[in-house]
């Protein structure tokens, strides 16, 4: 049964962001539990945790919520140190690629993914979808954008099929940097397999012009870890009940816009699913925001938040 100590993925099956995280897990081989939550809201057992907070995954050890994958990768390194996957060569540019994979080809993905298959989606999903990002769902927007959108998504593959030919001519081995597989590896899978999961014939396509990728995902996608222990939302919660968040200094030093620690703020993300999370001021420095929310139901908590694509205000 999960615990204080255990990591606690919040995810979907098809969240390609939860990919993310699971093929991480699994490169390290750690021990981990699955909630199985909502691909749209209402979202009850995760909103407790995180405070409004609704994007997949949400990443908890005991009493500490960690909001957004460019936190969850460095918090798996910090606590599980071996087998490590910031590796030489990866430090400070995994971060760059996680950026760029996270928006600008991310969102390529999305729209080659919708203009084939978006008239199939339940109208549930197109009313949260309109409502997390406050425009419409258009569909035949997406179809006519498609064309483009699949050109650009191949150019952003074949980076990867330049980078991997790249190392095999200079011997560094069959990986993005270096002769093991690390972080930056690990960002730059989670496009292909939600393209794969979704139009599949169109990234066996894009594969025709870029063996060297095709070999690379398919290395990643072989890594087997442990299988998680599914649990439900009320155990996790009760599991951040039962616990307290981990010891941390208070601190804001060298923070630009002179927080304190104490202040009541506010975060959300900058671009969409702006859903506001209330608390006291814990941490906030280049790298995250920590805030101290308590709740009826999961008591204490420490909700982490990167710095990047995150608004901070004073409440």
């Amino acid at each position: 049964m999960a615990n204080a100590q255990s990591i606690i993925l919040h995810q979907f099956e098809r969240s390609p962001f939860s990919e993310k995280i699971r093929l991480a897990l699994r490169m390290k081989n750690l021990a981990w539990s699955a909630v199985e939550i909502p691909s749209i809201m209402p979202k009850p057992d995760l909103i407790p945790l995180t405070g409004g907070y609704r994007r997949t995954p949400v990443m908890q050890i005991g009493a500490d919520i960690y909001c957004d994958t460019q936190l969850m990768l460095p918090e798996l390194e910090r606590r599980f140190q071996l087998p490590a996957l910031d590796l030489p060569g990866h430090e400070g540019l995994a971060k760059m690629v996680g950026a760029w994979v996270d928006t600008k080809w991310f969102q390529t993905s999305v729209g080659v993914i919708f203009g084939e298959v978006g008239d199939k989606m339940p109208k549930e999903f197109i009313e949260d979808r309109t409502k997390m990002s406050g425009r419409p769902f258009d569909v035949d927007a997406m179809k006519a954008a498609a064309p483009i959108l699949r050109d650009q998504w191949r150019t952003q593959l074949m980076w990867i099929e330049e980078r991997l030919d790249g190392g095999r001519h200079a011997g560094t081995g069959d990986w993005l940097v270096g002769t093991k597989p690390g972080l930056i590896d690990v960002h730059a899978f989670m496009n292909p397999w939600f393209v794969e999961k979704n139009v599949p014939d169109f990234l066996e396509r894009c594969f025709e012009d870029a063996p060297l990728t095709r070999s690379w995902y398919g290395r990643l996608k072989d890594f087997r870890g442990q299988a998680p222990e599914e649990i439900s939302g009320q155990d996790a919660i009760d599991v951040a009940h039962s616990a307290a968040p981990r010891l941390k200094p208070a601190s804001t030093a060298h923070d630009l816009r002179d927080f304190e620690p104490g202040e009541r703020v506010a975060i959300a993300p900058d671009d969409y699913a702006k859903d506001w999370v209330e608390g006291d001021l814990v941490i906030a420095n280049a790298e995250r925001v920590i805030i101290a929310r308590q709740d009826d139901r999961a008591d204490n908590l420490h909700v982490h938040f990167p710095r990047v694509g995150y608004v901070l205000r004073r409440v």
